[in-house]
């Protein structure tokens, strides 16, 4: 269970720059949901992510994650349990180290690493086995730099990397946004098949409706900082992408740019 409880997120409080980015945010996740936001530009959606990796911490408020109280826990102190995979695939993985070397690093992410050697024989078997699941015949090239991989193979490893170790939570950061649209229906299919078959608590950001109908079990819409929709089950069955479009305009009293809000 991840809990958000009242949560308020105010930057440069009591200056000039004052702003509030997130307004008494109360929210609950079932052990293994797939939650999906949505929200126009500067709704408060990276903000939220960053309160749950640590990168963030609340002015006011309560982050439970599992029966942990992580509030004030830095983003170190919850590499271990919350897993991320970010909109740039350059972000989450170090180009100058091959896919084995990353792929250690993550395994290893949030425990002590010691003296003992971080690729075994038995580790290299492991990760070769994960990363065939891609089908990409990555497997054949464990070897090869990180930055020798296209953007759309960067990112699905980086997937790869992010669910090795049992965290308890995975957060996508409009991951599929900067591949092009085959490969992002590539590792948006590969992102449902490991949430599905890891029953992976997830929370996925992104600008697509048609991604946050399609994919999940739960839609959020954000908006100035507070939560203005919460759909799941059959209502959420129910929508259809134009519904999501004339809330976004009701909320917003005005026609929204095709830069703030993509439909596919």
């Amino acid at each position: 269970m991840i809990s958000l409880k009242d949560i308020e997120v105010v930057f440069g409080k009591g200056t000039p720059l004052e702003k509030r980015a997130l307004n008494g945010i109360n929210l609950e996740i079932e052990d293994g949901s797939f939650v999906t936001v949505i929200g126009s530009n500067g709704a408060g959606k990276s903000t939220l992510l960053g309160i749950l990796t640590g990168d963030i911490a609340p002015t006011t408020g309560k982050v439970m994650i599992g029966t942990t109280d992580v509030t004030r826990k830095p983003t170190v102190h919850r590499a271990e349990i919350v897993a991320r995979v970010f909109q740039d695939p350059l972000a989450g993985s170090c180009g100058t180290l091959t896919i084995e070397e990353n792929l250690a690093l993550a395994e290893r992410r949030g425990k002590r690493r010691g003296l003992a050697m971080a690729l075994s024989s038995n580790r290299r078997e492991m990760f070769r086995e994960r990363i065939a699941e891609l089908n990409l015949g990555l497997e054949d090239r464990l070897g090869d730099r990180m930055d020798m991989l296209s953007g759309g193979q960067r990112q699905a490893v980086s997937l790869v990397m992010a669910t090795l170790t049992g965290s308890q939570m995975l957060l996508l950061d409009e991951h599929t946004a900067a591949l092009d649209p085959g490969m992002a229906e590539f590792v948006m299919k590969l992102t449902d098949r490991f949430v599905e078959e890891r029953k992976l608590t997830t929370m996925m950001v992104t600008h697509s409706m048609r991604q946050a109908l399609d994919f999940g079990h739960r839609t959020i819409m954000l908006h100035a900082g507070e939560i203005v929709l919460d759909v799941s089950g059959d209502e959420r069955k129910g929508l259809q992408i134009e519904d999501l479009i004339n809330m976004f305009r009701q909320i917003r009293g005005q026609t929204l740019d095709d830069d703030e809000l993509l439909i596919g």
